[in-house]
């Protein structure tokens, strides 16, 4: 583990408490509310079916957000090392762009197909135009959007902190 002063540990704790609240509340709000807006117009939701169906808010969202949020918290981090306001070693992910481009690829290609799997065992376990509320709808996708803000803000985190071990 690197060497951290407690100076140096502050600064990163009060860099993670800030950057995880800018990622998790507007997260949660917008799509919480362009759901909830974009379906009050209907009667029911469905999972695939209607012109506004559950998947098409979970989906792009699914793809989006883990590549973003991976994508800013290695460009914030590699300019705190530049300003050297934080002091500590990390992995060569941050170094390069295609590098960072591709930690945020997978992190949204393992995503999407995870709620992809998920969608369709949901299609098969529910009967047949089953109709999902409108504000379970909302909460769900603002709910999935809390979850991804959290866990890719520290899958990240964790994936750049981590440093290779060389062999002498």
């Amino acid at each position: 583990m690197p060497d951290i002063t407690e100076n140096n540990r502050n600064k990163w704790r009060k860099f993670v408490r800030r950057n995880l609240l800018l990622y998790l509340i507007p997260n949660v709000t917008l799509n919480t509310l362009i759901p909830y807006f974009a379906l009050q117009t209907q009667t029911s939701v469905h999972l695939f079916t209607g012109d506004q169906n559950l998947a098409r808010f979970l989906l792009p969202m699914s793809l989006l957000l883990p590549f973003l949020i991976t994508i800013d918290v290695c460009k914030k981090i590699k300019a705190l090392q530049n300003n050297e306001n934080l002091h500590f070693e990390c992995s060569d992910i941050i170094e390069g762009k295609a590098k960072m481009f591709r930690l945020a690829g997978l992190h949204s290609l393992y995503t999407v197909a995870v709620m992809v799997l998920v969608l369709v065992l949901l299609y098969v376990s529910f009967p047949v135009n089953f109709n999902f509320g409108i504000i379970f709808s909302a909460a769900l996708a603002g709910s999935l959007a809390g979850f991804y803000s959290i866990a890719f803000f520290f899958l990240s985190l964790k994936k750049i902190r981590e440093i290779p071990v060389k062999a002498d």
